[in-house]
């Protein structure tokens, strides 16, 4: 028998049409994000995406785009060629492509013009350059690949022919116009895909070399779009299907709060750091990239969204909060990545973190920003689903990790350390601390934070400089001075050198200042001390009043600890007395118990006013109608709680005004809270309603709940403890009846909850 060698080939089916097609595109919306992106990559500065009827009355979808259009020779050589790119990385060199568009494409795989099946069973193509005279026209039914699949994908035909303009205004470009459409598309779906489109498009997009419009157009919904425009508080991205697509959101939350941007050059070597807060330009670094060796071209921009920020934010997107819209977005080549930043997404790991530490680190709910990839960066490779983001690779472990390193870490440390989170003051809710204020320890803490050899050169804002909060900061610069003089003479940067010199002489001037402050007070040492000694009752009370003494308000507020300790101790010493009464029979044992209750009561509100005081949260001291929601979430936030516990309170951004007793409610929130951490819970959750009459709010914790045996309405009883808190003396759960009922609103327990303990609490309005 003669051996025989033959070369043998692949036969493609028509089923591969469905597999890189309708298989490949996860839904509607997606498949409309590729044939945007065609059009970005072909150098369109302008794309409109078209609703309308035919000629018929049947629904189609045009899409048409001013790019550089294909000529004959495109179409069959490279359009008709399937899986074929001529924006992969190793065809970019066999054309002008590049040249042509002057981008940096946003698909190569080839495989974007089978997003049409996806939308409609047929597609009529309709291209021109600039120099053809003629348009090419070509007609696809892609019902005619699903007939038989033991036919080759070659053997099917498509149809060409030639007409005189484009069915557009453009002049050159190309049209899509998809018929048979596979799904309708109801308002709520046009609306759905303006706002994702929104969400596609890079803020950076109209910042290179040529601008990128995307216009959605459809006539059947401009009567109701009218209609909509007359009503009060309309926003265009939102209620709106007609119109301009942009993406400037971010440039809307630039002024009002704390930002930064950091970025790697394009090839790798540098990466450079910039912080403004407030609009308000803080300082910028640019250091060697020694760790991140695998990065490059690429720009990070992160908001940390104060409650202002917050605010304005839901007010320019119509009511949308920002946790509903998402948080960190990457962009690749000024096209989102799906499904990175989407709410509920957590590709960073940032909740997760926030979670150890709730008070010392932000998470999703705080920041928003982008991630811009520019450039060829093969390494980021997206999933071939299109929805399912990167493939992972060394190159996106490494984007994790800078991504925490150099721009969370520094942000957090400004806006927690330095800033105390941009929010007003609790004991001036006026006042807000500025850059200004802090001056002196940004440098120290960023600036000169470091290593040395790998700082190129630094700038700051001298204005940050001018006022500090702290007259002994002196001693941190004095730390720092030293390694920001040895980097300044390393780089010969005159920013530096200046920068350097400017603290040196602040720093000698605090140094004088506080010399001359301890030879004044030496000097009148004796006085002071004999003026002490001989002030009377009256004087004393005096410079409490005014408040003019900084040594008589500390005292103040050492006497204020000491009632706490006291009240605390008391509160314990009646604890005892209920424990000893408890097995006795005594004829006057309910008129003790009902003496100790108005003890504990008075106890425990000067036991709060002595907490408040001491962590200077007067300012939450409040009378009349207002928002229980602010006075809760500053309660929390200020710390007057305990931290073992996860707090989650909702929904944001709703004042929920009703009339409440600041010092009340402050000791329903710690007696709730001591049940739950008594009870094993990890997390309350805190939930606000209203109703015509009443605020409802409903506190829920994981812990081991009701025992079976226990009557709810029994636990308001005093005296009464419940298995649930074993450690429990019966006081807490009376006591908050009783605060309540002094407010006029009810209280009970939500005996079917299941999940841990529930407690609903109404106050009036």
């Amino acid at each position: 028998m003669t051996e025989q060698s033959n070369e043998l080939s692949f036969k493609i089916s028509t089923g591969l049409k469905n597999i890189i097609g309708r298989d490949l595109i996860s839904d509607k919306y997606i498949a409309i994000f590729e044939l945007v992106k065609n059009s970005y990559d072909a150098g369109a500065s302008k794309v409109d995406i078209s609703f309308v009827k035919d000629e018929n009355g049947n629904d189609q979808i045009v899409i048409s785009d001013n790019g550089s259009g294909m000529s004959y020779e495109d179409i069959v050589e490279k359009w008709l060629f399937v899986a074929y790119s001529e924006k992969s990385p190793k065809n970019r060199d066999k054309s002008s492509f590049r040249d042509e568009i002057k981008r940096e494409v946003a698909g190569a795989k080839g495989v974007g013009r089978f997003s049409c099946d996806r939308l409609g069973a047929l597609l009529t193509l309709v291209t021109k350059t600039d120099s053809d005279v003629l348009a090419s026209e070509v007609i696809v039914n892609w019902n005619d690949f699903e007939i038989d699949d033991t036919q080759e994908f070659v053997n099917i035909p498509v149809q060409y022919s030639t007409r005189k303009k484009l069915p557009s205004n453009f002049t050159k470009g190309t049209t899509l116009i998809v018929d048979a459409l596979r799904e309708p598309w109801s308002r709520n779906d046009l609306l759905r895909l303006k706002r994702s489109l929104m969400k596609l498009i890079s803020p950076d997009a109209n910042k290179g070399e040529l601008p990128f419009d995307i216009e959605l157009i459809v006539p059947s919904q401009q009567e109701n779009d009218n209609k909509t425009l007359k009503k009060p508080g309309i926003n265009l991205d939102r209620d709106i299907v007609n119109g301009i697509i942009h993406n400037d959101i971010f440039e809307k939350l630039n002024i009002k709060t704390t930002s930064i941007e950091v970025s790697i050059s394009p090839d790798g070597e540098l990466i450079t750091s910039k912080l403004t807060d407030r609009g308000e330009y803080i300082f910028s670094v640019v250091e060697k990239n020694r760790r991140f060796f695998g990065l490059h071209d690429i720009t990070i921009v992160v908001f940390y969204l104060n409650q202002s920020a917050k605010n304005s934010f839901t007010r320019q997107m119509g009511g949308v909060q920002p946790k509903n819209y998402g948080s960190v977005f990457i962009y690749k080549n000024g096209f989102r990545i799906n499904p990175y930043g989407e709410p509920g997404q957590d590709f960073f790991g940032i909740d997760q973190r926030k979670a150890q530490g709730w008070k010392r680190f932000l998470g999703t709910r705080e920041i928003m920003g982008r991630i811009s990839i520019k450039g060829d960066n093969d390494q980021f490779i997206e999933t071939t689903s299109r929805a399912h983001g990167f493939i992972q690779t060394p190159a996106v472990d490494m984007l994790a990790n800078f991504f925490l390193e150099k721009v969370l870490k520094v942000l957090e440390k400004y806006v927690v350390t330095l800033i105390g989170w941009g929010e007003p003051l609790k004991s001036d809710p006026e006042h807000i601390i500025s850059p200004n204020e802090v001056g002196e320890q940004i440098v120290a803490q960023f600036i000169t934070s470091g290593v040395p050899k790998d700082i190129v050169s630094v700038d700051y804002n001298p204005a940050i400089l001018q006022k500090t909060n702290d007259p002994n900061s002196s001693d941190n610069i004095a730390a720092s001075l030293k390694k920001l003089e040895s980097v300044a003479e390393r780089t010969q940067d005159s920013s530096l050198i200046n920068l350097a010199q400017t603290l040196k002489e602040r720093t000698q001037s605090i140094i004088s200042h506080n010399i001359q402050l301890e030879e004044e007070n030496a000097k009148q040492g004796k006085a002071l001390v004999q003026i002490q000694e001989e002030s009377s009752a009256r004087e004393k009370q005096i410079y409490f009043l005014k408040g003019t003494s900084n040594q008589n308000v500390q005292n103040l507020i050492n006497g204020f600890h000491s009632v706490y300790t006291l009240t605390d101790a008391i509160k314990g010493n009646i604890a005892y007395l209920k424990e000893l009464l408890s097995p006795l029979e005594l004829n006057n044992k309910e008129s003790i118990l009902s003496i100790l209750t108005l003890i504990y009561q008075s106890n425990e509100k000067a036991n709060k006013l002595a907490d408040l005081a001491i962590h200077g949260n007067q300012a939450l001291k409040q009378s009349g109608a207002n928002s229980i929601y602010d006075f809760i979430r500053q309660y929390i936030d200020t710390g007057l709680v305990s931290s073992s516990l996860k707090y989650e309170l909702e929904p944001e951004n709703e004042p929920f005004c009703c009339k409440f007793d600041s010092t009340c409610v402050g000791i329903i929130l710690d007696n709730i809270i001591s049940n739950s951490i008594k009870a094993g819970a990890t997390t309350l959750h805190i939930q606000l309603s209203e109703s015509n009459k009443y605020v409802e709010i409903a506190f829920s914790d994981n812990g081991i709940g009701l025992a079976e045996n226990v009557d709810p309405a029994s636990l308001f009883e005093w005296g009464y403890s419940s298995n649930r808190v074993k450690k429990g003396f019966g006081i807490g759960l009376y006591h908050i009846k009783q605060l309540i009922e002094e407010m006029k609103g009810t209280v009970e327990i939500d005996a079917s909850y299941q999940a841990g303990f529930r407690l609903i609490v109404r106050l009036r309005k």
